[in-house]
């Protein structure tokens, strides 16, 4: 019994972590690229990370106009 007790725990506890990291990244391409947070919002988590890393790699290559290109999507 403790033990499904400590298992529905664990799983609570790693789903909280889970919104929170993702609710951060959120935040963070809303603050930093005046994307609309309702628009993020439909997309998951899987989708947001490959969002963020789209867009460090076209920083780090120096493509302004890929880079608008992808935020501009997500703009309001």
């Amino acid at each position: 019994m403790l033990l499904v007790f400590f298992s529905a725990l664990l799983l609570a506890a790693y789903a909280i972590i889970r919104y929170i990291v993702c609710s951060s990244g959120v935040r963070y391409l809303v603050d930093t690229y005046g994307m609309d947070k309702k628009k993020l919002g439909k997309l998951k988590y899987k989708d947001i990370t490959a969002l963020r890393k789209n867009i460090i790699q076209l920083k780090k290559k120096n493509d302004v106009f890929s880079l608008e290109e992808l935020v501009r999507k997500y703009r309001p």
